[in-house]
């Protein structure tokens, strides 16, 4: 596995651990907001693993289709990464980031978390399956 690849996995592993202090803090929005970043940054790493530079983009469906994973995904999975992207989006604005304030209590951001958590595991695999014996 190449440093690069591992990088973003760390960076991934810091944010989740992050996501979960933010919760266990009552920080929902910020804890939802770190759940996206733990995602983007495996999927960056996902994307690294053929030796490809991730763009500098937060759309994590987009980011899935670079990864080449897109059509190997459950449907909830891919609406789950188009709920997630709009807590990167829409809370740099004012009037959006108080609609997603009402929207994301504790029982939310657990879900969100438990989904993140569950879907990094996920990708986690996808990559592991590049690097499997078989494929070398």
């Amino acid at each position: 596995m190449s440093e690069r690849v591992k990088e973003w996995l760390t960076i991934s592993k810091e944010d989740i651990e992050v996501a979960q202090l933010c919760l266990d803090g009552s920080k929902f929005l910020h804890c939802a907001y770190m759940c996206q970043q733990s995602t983007e940054k495996t999927l960056k790493a996902l994307i690294a693993t053929s030796n490809k530079i991730p763009m500098p983009i937060h759309n994590l469906s987009q980011l899935a289709m670079d990864a080449g994973i897109w059509d190997l995904m459950q449907t909830e999975q891919r609406t789950f990464l188009r709920i997630l992207t709009t807590y990167t989006i829409e809370a740099r604005y004012p009037e959006r980031r108080y609609r997603l304030y009402q929207q994301c209590d504790r029982k939310e951001c657990e879900r969100i978390l438990r989904s993140t958590k569950e879907l990094i595991l996920w990708l986690e695999n996808q990559i592991e399956q590049k690097f499997s014996p078989e494929k070398q």
